[in-house]
């Protein structure tokens, strides 16, 4: 799938609008890759500049424009081992839910599951030609993929990888200056909760609620609160 070219007008709102369409598209083209091996979801994540911490930010995933459950669960559970392997190899790793079982006939390094997922999938460390690095993560029971299929795969997932570093370059450079109430907001909303229960948890009428998740929205240059809470997922503002 081909992804548009989003690096010309950097920063300004018609690139903002260009990097969210590009966005769309990269969860298209991973969501046509998840299903090809028969995944139930697909999350990916930029890697810090300190691997050996394993810290992963969510970059997109299969509810985009919000951010899944299983990205913020990988995402805070994420080990010092896992941030060794993203830094010290390239191959693809697997963890199955029952290992009593016998494995498909996949050509990945076999872990115990790092994460505590409880469910079975496997990893693609991802390193781009600029230097950075993340991971694409596919979770469910998959069928054998050969030597070259799964090469293939990696390789098509890298360039979508590569494709999604420039489209996250078109994020604002400078971090928003945020309200505690703001952040309390979107960090509910990214919960799950309502403006009515945001309100009440809050002790604020849910018209105030609603006020501060569109002064967020707005300081983010984000469509609607839950493409807001995906950039302040992804700049660090919230976790």
């Amino acid at each position: 799938m081909s992804v548009r070219n989003i690096t010309k007008g950097r920063n300004g709102p018609k690139a903002q609008t260009r990097s969210l369409e590009a966005f769309e598209e990269l969860a298209s083209a991973f969501a046509d890759l998840a299903a090809e091996v028969g995944a139930e979801e697909f999350c990916v994540f930029t890697a810090g500049p300190s691997l050996s911490q394993g810290r992963l930010t969510p970059a997109i995933d299969s509810e985009f424009p919000k951010v899944s459950r299983t990205s913020r669960k990988l995402a805070a559970k994420a080990t010092a081992s896992l941030g060794v392997r993203l830094r010290s190899s390239t191959l693809p790793f697997r963890w199955r839910r029952d290992r009593r079982t016998p494995a498909p006939d996949l050509h990945l390094v076999d872990i115990v599951d790092p994460i505590g997922l409880e469910r079975s999938g496997f990893a693609l460390p991802l390193h781009a030609a600029s230097g950075r690095n993340g991971l694409a993560v596919f979770i469910g029971e998959t069928p054998g993929l050969g030597d070259a299929m799964l090469l293939d795969f990696h390789l098509r997932a890298i360039g979508l990888f590569s494709t999604l570093l420039q489209a996250t370059a078109v994020l604002p450079n400078k971090m928003p200056a945020m309200s505690n109430r703001e952040l309390d907001c979107l960090r509910l909303t990214a919960d799950g909760k309502t403006s009515e229960e945001i309100a009440e948890l809050l002790n604020l009428s849910a018209h105030t609620a609603n006020q501060y998740l569109t002064a967020a929205a707005q300081k983010l240059n984000a469509v609607n609160r839950a493409h807001a809470v995906s950039k302040a997922l992804r700049l660090g503002l919230i976790s």
